[in-house]
């Protein structure tokens, strides 16, 4: 019987949580979704309970979240192990693991070519065990991204009813202003995107969660900014909002009409808004994160023509490194629409290629059956 047709199907999920949000809304969306998709129980090991609390928030029936550094808690090891982002499992975990189970290593999200060529690969463990690569991705060829069935809606949601959608989120509707979220590192050109923001021609409403808060009232010289703060900075109303839930966070992405993202998580829920967006990668030496930004261009700009590719690569190329400008803005402004165009029918094309859990479920469907 296939893990998606059975109800008792046990998985063990590791995080361990490395970089503010990202490791854990992965493991946690990921969760969830093989629970309410493919009725599969999960234990989520993590090493931060008190932040893997707040992504949980009531919890999930089918998902229970175990401290990894309760040793005596490892009773049994599941059939399915989940190693998230190279994280590796304890060692007394793997003691209870047999050749019967399975071991996937789900890593970092890449659009570089290389991905495809280590994407199911196993790699032989020195406890006589395979531990298996899986490789989210953008083409057929890798582990796909996440993808759960609810979001068709929540983005219907966010365009027929936006205004309740805005007071669901504690905010008012500003259909007058452009309404752009930010999520960035801490080496984003924010001063330099605050003050076109301020200068700006239109009515600009800049979305703030209050882990940001700090960097950009440093930007403004503040001392400090709360959430369910607002302030004005010339033509740019800033609020600060408090922590949001998952499904919460990808309604302001799908409400937006800009977004700049950054890592993963977000990253990819930018691109199932179908907004325009502005990503960030990992800050690395050598300006190695420019090379991974140049790959996701490659999928990204694909179905785009010249003009517009030219307008992509220019905007996240300036933000990624650190050369903001207003004329960057204006150049957001003067190609808008053909931005919002590009971004629905890309997330559209993406849409047709199977999920990443789906693509999980299925591959360990097939470990089994050439087991027999």
């Amino acid at each position: 019987m296939s893990a998606s047709s059975s109800p008792r199907a046990h998985w063990d999920i590791f995080c361990r949580v490395v970089d503010n949000f990202g490791d854990i809304g992965v493991s946690w969306r990921l969760a969830c979704q093989l629970a309410d998709e493919h009725a599969i129980k999960i234990r989520l090991w993590v090493d931060d309970s008190e932040l893997a609390s707040r992504f949980s928030g009531a919890g999930h029936a089918s998902v229970t979240l175990m401290p990894w550094t309760d040793a005596s808690s490892f009773s049994h090891a599941a059939e399915v192990v989940i190693e998230t982002f190279s994280c590796g499992l304890p060692q007394a975990y793997q003691q209870l693991m047999s050749v019967e189970t399975v071991w996937l290593n789900i890593d970092y999200l890449s659009a570089e070519d290389w991905v495809t060529g280590f994407h199911g690969r196993p790699s032989p463990q020195a406890n006589g065990l395979n531990r298996y690569f899986f490789y989210p991705g953008f083409n057929a060829q890798t582990g796909g991204l996440l993808r759960e069935q609810f979001l068709p809606a929540l983005a219907e949601r966010a365009g027929r009813s936006a205004t309740a959608a805005w007071q669901h989120l504690g905010l008012a509707a500003m259909p007058e202003a452009i309404n752009v979220s930010l999520f960035c590192y801490a080496h984003a050109p924010v001063p330099a995107l605050l003050a076109c923001l301020a200068a700006s021609p239109q009515a600009v409403r800049l979305i703030v969660p209050e882990t940001l808060a700090p960097l950009v009232a440093q930007a403004l010289s503040q001392q400090a900014l709360a959430a369910g703060q607002t302030i004005q900075h010339g033509h740019c109303s800033i609020t600060v909002i408090p922590f949001l839930s998952q499904i919460d966070y990808d309604l302001l992405l799908a409400l937006c009409d800009l977004n700049f993202v950054r890592g993963e998580d977000s990253w990819i829920r930018a691109i199932w808004a179908a907004k325009p967006m502005v990503w960030l990668p990992y800050q690395q030496a050598e300006n190695t994160h420019l090379q991974k930004l140049a790959a996701f261009l490659q999928h990204y700009q694909a179905a785009a023509n010249d003009e517009l590719k030219a307008v992509l690569r220019w905007l996240m190329q300036a933000w990624a490194a650190g050369e903001w400008s207003a004329a960057h803005w204006q150049g957001f402004m003067t190609h808008r629409q053909g931005l919002l165009q590009h971004a629905r029918h890309y997330a559209n094309q993406l849409s047709q290629q199977p999920d990443l859990a789906t693509k999980v479920v299925i591959f360990i469907e097939k470990l089994r059956a050439n087991r027999v």
